[in-house]
């Protein structure tokens, strides 16, 4: 059975799942090691049955279980160039291997393509995992959505896609003004509308399936991100035909079969 599912998504850590006939690949791998054992054993895997761990950027909520789980697995692990040095001092120098944004590798029975992605990160990309009817969109912490973006997106059937926050709660909110400015600017987290913006185009190219990943537990709620994405569906006239879901904070989103 392939399918993708979220392990995990939100400020307090991130990891997700493309499982394919031989492949089992991790995206990124934030939150604890015993977390990510945890979800993959409700999953019925062991982590040593990974293949491949493949790591959007290297911010804490993306990688703060690798030093201890590379322990419990051979898997390879993947950058690209802008965060190979980075990620080489988080995991040791032999561990990364670093590919060029754009290049498409071969990871055992899966097809996985990275693009940039614009984010205060070096070297920080999004994944198209598979191709054709298995192929899965991988796209979060990004402050606004290129046309490289949009043209690596264009045509999967399922993607994850950041609706990080709502733009009057972040204005009105707690946040210093330096850490709301960051969140709103180009390179930092994708609005509700903006996200919503981009399940209305890619809808428009074959998408069928939107997880709307990443969101802020302070600026926004799942209401107000599936609120934004249902509307953008409605003005297409694709409600009845495309789904949308909120991966969850914590726990495993219910695998979306490919």
């Amino acid at each position: 059975m392939q399918y993708f599912c979220t392990l995990a998504s939100g400020s307090s850590g991130n990891a997700a799942l493309y499982v394919g006939n031989r492949a089992r690949i991790l995206i990124d791998a934030g939150t604890s090691c015993r977390y990510i054992r945890t979800m993959l054993r409700a999953l019925g895997l062991d982590a040593s049955e990974l293949t491949d761990i493949v790591i959007t950027h290297t911010h804490t909520d993306h990688i703060s279980a690798l030093p201890v789980l590379l322990g419990y697995t051979g898997a390879r692990l993947w950058c690209s160039e802008g965060a190979w040095g980075e990620l080489c001092r988080i995991a040791g120098d032999e561990r990364p291997q670093a590919f060029s944004a754009g290049q498409t590798l071969a990871l055992e029975d899966v097809s996985v393509r990275a693009f940039p992605t614009m984010h205060d990160s070096p070297g920080s990309v999004g994944y198209i995992l598979g191709e054709g009817a298995s192929a899965v969109g991988v796209c979060t912490d990004l402050g606004c959505v290129t046309p490289q973006v949009l043209d690596a997106l264009a045509g999967v059937r399922a993607a994850a896609v950041e609706s990080n926050h709502d733009t009057e709660l972040v204005r009105t909110g707690p946040y210093p003004a330096f850490l709301k400015a960051r969140i709103l600017s180009d390179s930092g987290h994708l609005s509700n509308e903006a996200c919503a913006s981009l399940v209305e185009k890619l809808a428009r190219t074959g998408t069928r399936r939107f997880v709307l990943a990443h969101l802020s537990e302070k600026n926004n709620t799942p209401r107000h991100a599936e609120r934004a994405a249902h509307a953008a569906l409605c003005r297409l006239g694709a409600q009845d035909d495309v789904g949308v879901c909120v991966a969850p904070r914590r726990g495993a989103l219910e695998p979306v079969l490919l």
